[in-house]
């Protein structure tokens, strides 16, 4: 009689069976006290737990036979699990078709009696059996079947313990060598840390030195280096004097002099003032940029008068900075207003402030610190302008639109601006068109 369940269905058992990873595995005691049990509660010399792969039956406990397999077609078990939710016995197997000419009927170990529960695991799938054999004749009392088939659902329980546990080691492994490729990562994240700070060291000490450097490159420059020109300055000052009755053409080389020896000085100390300016707000406190603004005014109230300029301030925030920076920064923006303004109009300068979402920016603005809100402030002229394709040359060291002939200066103050507004984790920019105004926007994190 056949003995094989049909496929799919036995491929998809025999697959359950090997994933308990049992087959060909030792011996184990606690399989061995069912397999006693069984047979002293059944009263049977022999007592099996089988299981049923493609080619044989393998005993992972075989208590009263000394073999640890058989062939599958020779299996009582082969045909037991045929019918997964039902108990086979065979009480006399030499009259059975099935089994009378099995040689392990007709030879050792002549089986006579047998009795088998199926082990359904928890898919459903029969993986062989629990039985229980004797070499005569005999019936099971129905306590005696309640009894193994009990054993039964120990012996699946055991076999799906052990599968959790192979699962459970093996999620361990995976954990271990998960920590050790962590371990790894992280120390060689360390070691990249530690070299990365020491070269941060290195360089933060670097820049100390060039600090150092820039501190007495200050001094030199503002007493060994102006020296000489306030001498240059004052013999010309004596030599115009001596010479006040010699040729117009002996006082205009003077006079030329005095001029350039005025504009280098002039270029030395915004210099200075470019070069003094720190990278870091040491002293940053809160600061009413109204009170900055009016202190700039009030400096520059002859300015004022004599150009008639309308001076139009708003409300202006205060925020946490630097005074001595913040003064340079507006002091440099409005002498610009005043100094660059039409002849043929009164200059009006507004200064406006407003709040604006770091969304809101456009991309070409691109604050030194990252905010959600930033605090806009427009300095507002109606001045000559100028041409928006020198937007980003503006604001370089020595950059200038126009001849010293035309307007006096050294082409430094935008260049401090920006490097002021940057300290201050903002962002500098402006819109103009010639003769039309300029506009320039600060952008300050609030």
């Amino acid at each position: 009689m056949k003995s094989h369940l049909p496929n799919p269905v036995e491929s998809n058992r025999i697959d359950a069976l090997k994933s308990y990873e049992i087959l060909d595995s030792l011996p184990e005691q606690d399989y061995d006290d069912i397999t006693k049990l069984a047979s002293e509660i059944c009263q049977t010399p022999i007592s099996l737990i089988s299981l049923i792969d493609e080619t044989r039956q393998w005993f992972k406990s075989n208590h009263g036979l000394p073999i640890r397999e058989t062939p599958r077609e020779l299996a009582f078990c082969a045909h037991a699990i045929i019918n997964p939710n039902e108990t086979m016995v065979v009480t006399d197997s030499r009259e059975d078709e099935r089994f009378a000419q099995n040689p392990l009927v007709t030879g050792d170990p002549n089986i006579v009696f047998y009795a088998g529960v199926p082990l359904v695991d928890s898919d459903g799938f029969a993986l062989g059996s629990l039985c229980v054999i004797d070499r005569t004749v005999r019936q099971l009392s129905q306590s005696q079947l309640a009894a193994l088939k009990t054993l039964a659902r120990q012996v699946v329980h055991m076999l799906e313990l052990r599968r959790a546990n192979a699962v459970l080691k093996e999620s361990e492994e995976r954990y271990r060598l998960l920590s050790v490729d962590l371990d790894q990562q992280v120390q060689q994240r360390t070691k990249e840390l530690l070299t990365a700070n020491e070269d941060l060291l290195e360089a933060n000490n670097l820049l100390t030195r060039s600090n150092d450097n820039l501190q007495k490159f200050a001094y030199v420059a503002s007493h060994d280096l102006q020296e000489p020109l306030r001498k240059i300055q004052a013999f010309g000052d004596l030599l115009k004097k001596e010479l006040a009755s010699a040729s117009s053409e002996g006082l205009d080389y003077l006079d030329r002099m005095q001029s350039a020896a005025g504009r280098m000085s002039t270029l030395i100390r915004d210099l200075l003032n470019y070069s003094r300016i720190s990278n870091r707000l040491d002293t940053g406190k809160a600061l009413s940029l109204n009170d900055v603004v009016q202190e700039i005014l009030t400096d520059l109230d002859l300015t004022i008068a004599e150009t008639g300029a309308i001076m139009s301030v708003g409300e202006l925030p205060t925020i946490t900075g630097e005074a001595s920076q913040l003064n340079q920064l507006f002091q440099n923006l409005i002498s610009n207003a005043l100094k660059f303004r039409r002849l043929d109009t009164v200059p009006h300068i507004q200064i406006t402030a407003r709040p604006v979402k770091a969304a809101d920016l456009a991309n070409t603005i691109k604050p030194a610190r990252s905010a959600d809100m930033y605090h806009q402030i427009d300095v507002i002229d109606n001045g000559i302008g100028f041409e928006e394709k020198y937007l980003t040359r503006i604001f370089e060291v020595f950059q200038r639109l126009h001849s010293r002939s035309t307007f006096a200066g050294t082409g430094i103050g935008l260049a401090i601006c920006e490097k002021v507004v940057t300290n201050h984790g903002g962002a500098i920019t402006a819109a103009s068109q010639p003769n039309q105004g300029s506009v320039f926007s600060i952008f300050l994190p609030v």
